[in-house]
């Protein structure tokens, strides 16, 4: 029983060193991930958590950007409605740090949107989300979401 409670202190140890020496990349990847757990799950809250106040986002979905986290938090509650069920199927992500305060993310996405009447659209997307270090906590300043030519 000591070995067993020994090994299992030294594991839990090892996770939260390695959690608390993470870097900018993983720290911003573990957040990327549970907005896309939202994002799938249509938890608009959890999905624009980590949007700054001053957040913009440009979207081939709106003809103008979209300006601060209520106006962002707003247009996805919209799309929510309007596509009640959502895949997102990533290929190629990248993402590069500056100075351990800003990250920049790129990806590739499929996303399979449902709408209210069963219909299902593909749409083939490309992405770039900026993220910078606001007051010790990562906030995403810029996103640009745009359709691909199939």
């Amino acid at each position: 029983m000591q070995r067993f409670i020994a090994a299992l202190s030294i594991f839990l140890l090892m996770g939260f060193v390695s959690s608390s020496m993470a870097g900018p990349a993983e720290e911003v990847t573990q957040l990327a991930a549970a907005r896309g757990q939202a994002f799938e799950g249509g938890m608009v809250d959890g999905y624009v958590a980590d949007v700054a106040e001053n957040g913009v986002l440009t979207s081939s979905l709106s003809a103008l950007r979209i300006e601060g986290k209520a106006a962002i938090q707003a247009f996805y509650v919209e799309l929510f409605q309007l596509y009640p069920k959502r895949r997102v199927f990533t290929r190629q992500p990248m993402i590069r740090v500056y100075n351990d305060d800003l990250v920049v993310q790129n990806a590739y996405f499929a996303l399979d949107a449902t709408n209210q009447k069963g219909d299902v659209a593909l749409l083939t997307l490309r992405s770039s989300t900026t993220w910078a270090k606001l007051g010790g906590r990562w906030q995403i300043v810029d996103q640009h979401v745009s359709r691909m030519m199939p």
